[in-house]
């Protein structure tokens, strides 16, 4: 693989740098970048889903209808699933 860099930015490294350490030091600048973009990524995402959470819990017709939910049982779930899936066939035809 072949990278190219400024000349200005090779200059740099090559005068921090041995000759034969210029490989391995290339490599562990861009693997601690990866690094700092995988966690900059993940907090981004926890930031997301706590935001999403907070809305949630802040809907009150969802909270209503979970508490719903979570009241019935699965057979009362799964039978008022039922007819409605049938009613919904019916108006369907």
């Amino acid at each position: 693989m072949n990278v190219y860099f400024q000349e200005e930015t090779y200059s740099k490294i090559k005068n921090l740098v041995a000759k034969r350490e210029i490989s391995r030091f290339i490599n562990e600048a861009v693997e601690e970048k990866l690094q700092q973009r995988q966690l900059k990524q993940k907090e981004e995402l926890r930031k997301k889903l706590i935001a999403g959470y907070q809305n949630r819990a802040k809907n009150k017709n969802l909270q209503e209808t979970l508490r719903t939910y979570g009241e019935m049982s699965w057979e009362d779930l799964s039978n008022k699933l039922g007819k409605q899936e049938k009613k919904d066939d019916k108006l369907n035809r």
